[in-house]
């Protein structure tokens, strides 16, 4: 094992450089005129009381009035679209009336749209609160974030409508190496992979469990029948 022998600047000298020796050859190394700096966070140890903490982030308010929105839809529907018009509790006993269509759907309103007024109203007195504070408003960065999840939605739909024009073979390779790309891995190593991955995927879904896919395929039925009809019970 080699040892390092290290010498600090004397307090007379501030200038005097340090020096590291390994097997007797002088190593030279001076702090003046660096400017890194390291800094080791101390350990954060996990507590299982932090799961519970609720922070109200950017976005809240915007949330908390889409769930009001959709709690008062729900209480406005529920008279229509319950049952409860047909109910008919003079009759009944307790028993039968709690199997009735509409006890359901009045605990969940009894229980959503108080929760969700509730939460609203925290909401908007923690909205006016940072305004007061001067605290900038990240609503409309929130909302774009949301708007920009579309895009994925809208591969999605494209490749499950594309399955049925070239096949699910072609369209899970295809699509996988796109996704690759888009996601910022666009090395060839990476597509290959993709490749790859997405072929066993289909071998092990489609050829193997024989997962049923459409079987009217434009570009299947370009091929010879017997290629044809491989091509749709295997691929």
């Amino acid at each position: 094992m080699t040892e390092f022998r290290s010498a600090a600047p004397s307090q007379t000298d501030p200038r005097q450089t340090l020096r590291s020796t390994p097997a007797n050859v002088a190593l030279r190394s001076t702090d003046q005129g660096t400017g890194f700096k390291s800094f080791i966070p101390t350990e954060r140890r996990f507590n299982v009381a932090d799961l519970f903490n609720f922070t109200r982030q950017r976005g809240d308010l915007l949330f908390s009035l889409l769930f009001l929105g959709a709690a008062l839809f729900l209480a406005v529907s529920f008279f229509g679209e319950s049952g409860w018009a047909d109910r008919d509790l003079p009759q009944k006993r307790l028993g039968k009336a709690l199997k009735q269509p509409w006890v359901g759907p009045l605990i969940a309103v009894a229980i959503f749209l108080p929760a969700a007024l509730g939460n609203f109203a925290l909401s908007w007195r923690r909205a006016r609160l940072d305004r007061r504070k001067h605290k900038p408003n990240k609503t409309r960065f929130e909302v774009v974030q949301w708007i920009r999840a579309i895009e994925f939605i809208a591969y999605f739909i494209i490749y499950t409508r594309s399955i049925e024009i070239i096949g699910y073979l072609f369209a899970t390779m295809i699509f996988a190496a796109l996704m690759v790309y888009r996601l910022g891995y666009r090395s060839w190593r990476w597509v290959g992979i993709a490749l790859a991955t997405s072929f066993v995927s289909v071998l092990f879904f489609r050829t193997m469990l024989q997962i049923k896919t459409p079987v009217n395929i434009w570009l299947y039925n370009q091929l010879p029948a017997d290629l044809a009809r491989f091509m749709k019970v295997y691929f």
